[in-house]
């Protein structure tokens, strides 16, 4: 697929959400209240790159009302302006572990801070970034089991459009395993044991992690060994 032809497709994708999010009765107008739209940021940079990485979250968030309820949207985290002023710990965690896998699996001690570190940002925009639910979300997340019947169709679409070789699952496989084909009977093919422990599936061509959030942490401490975790489980699917 060229870069123009998934650029074409996200576009339409990005209509699909929209409209999805219009038949479903959730889009208001009073308080304004529209999709957080996702996908890649750096398309060419994509589709070039050795490793291809999408991941899956739970939901993003915007602005809030004076009774604390969601509310603003419309507007898409393919944005690279989002990414540039990107600064909270969980998007430095994904950076880090994006950059790494993206360039042989780069130890945490190499990981230079991300501010002294641009290619850091460059990798996280050319990787995948989808949420279960693209409406604006409370800061903290429940059970999605509701907003996934909503967007199911749409993200299992977006999976197959994208065609990554990786995904990262942040706290979300459960939702999706089945429907991506991994049944109670299947065995992880690796099991990365520690406090942030992963387990990695395959299906088809792709790998499965199914990690912890990467704001679940907490701390530099907490950091390090989440990121290390997906790190070194990514190395060993690399030796299979």
């Amino acid at each position: 697929m060229t870069a123009q032809t998934l650029k074409k497709k996200q576009e339409e994708m990005h209509e699909r959400i929209w409209q999805n999010a219009q038949d479903k009765g959730l889009i208001k107008q009073k308080p304004k209240l529209e999709p957080l739209y996702d996908g890649v940021t750096d398309i060419e940079g994509y589709l070039s790159s050795n490793l291809k990485i999408m991941w899956i979250l739970k939901e993003g968030y915007d602005g809030f009302t004076a009774k604390g309820q969601p509310k603003g949207g419309d507007w898409s985290f393919t944005n690279s302006e989002f990414w540039d002023e990107a600064c909270s710990s969980m998007h430095k965690v994904m950076m880090q572990i994006t950059y790494s896998a993206q360039n042989g699996n780069i130890p945490f001690k190499k990981l230079d801070n991300i501010d002294d570190n641009p290619e850091m940002r460059d990798a996280i925009k050319k990787s995948v970034y989808l949420n279960i639910s693209k409406m604006p979300a409370y800061s903290s997340s429940g059970d999605l089991s509701e907003e996934y019947l909503i967007w199911k169709d749409i993200i299992l679409e977006q999976i197959k459009l994208y065609a990554p070789d990786v995904i990262i699952f942040g706290y979300t496989f459960g939702y999706m395993r089945y429907d991506l084909g991994i049944t109670d009977n299947d065995k992880p093919i690796h099991t990365q044991s520690g406090k942030w422990c992963s387990d990695i599936y395959q299906k088809d061509n792709m790998i499965l992690v199914d990690a912890y959030h990467p704001a679940r942490k907490g701390g530099e401490d907490g950091s390090h060994d989440y990121v290390t975790s997906i790190i070194n489980a990514l190395k060993k699917i690399d030796k299979k």
